[in-house]
C-alpha cells in the first residue's frame, strides 16, 4: 500500500447530533463509529488485499485535496476526507449532498461508506 492512500480519515457531521466516522490505518485496520453508542457501537476490522487495492486505485483517481464548499444556508453533512499521510496526506471538505459533481471522490467516499 502506498503512502499516498493510507492512512484515509473520513468525518461527517450532520444535524441533530450525527455523526460519522471511518478511520483506516496504513495496515487496512479499519474503525467505524457512528457516534451513537446507544444502538450502534463502533466497528472494526482488517480489509482484505483486493480492498485495499480499490481503497489505493480509487484514491488515486481523486487526485490533489480540495474543497467543495456547501449551498449558502446548508447546516449539516459537511464532511472532511484526509487520504494518505505525512507530506503527502491530501485533505477534501466538501458538502455530501455535492458528491455527485465530482465522480472519483464519490466513488471513494461510498466505498469507504460500505465499511
Amino acid at each position: 500500500m502506498s503512502d499516498q492512500s493510507l492512512p484515509m480519515s473520513y468525518r461527517v457531521v450532520g444535524q441533530d447530533d450525527y455523526v460519522l466516522s471511518i478511520d483506516v490505518n496504513a495496515a487496512g485496520r479499519y474503525r467505524v463509529d457512528t457516534g451513537d453508542h446507544t444502538s450502534h457501537k463502533p466497528r472494526s476490522g482488517t480489509l482484505g488485499p483486493a480492498r485495499l487495492q480499490r481503497l489505493e486505485a480509487l484514491a488515486g483517481a481523486v487526485g490533489a485535496g480540495r474543497e467543495h464548499p456547501a449551498p449558502e444556508g446548508a447546516t449539516g453533512f459537511i464532511v472532511t476526507l484526509k487520504v494518505g499521510g505525512g507530506e503527502a496526506e491530501r485533505v477534501f471538505r466538501f458538502w455530501e449532498g455535492g458528491l455527485d459533481e465530482d465522480p472519483p471522490l464519490r466513488d471513494l467516499v461510498r466505498e469507504l461508506q460500505l465499511l
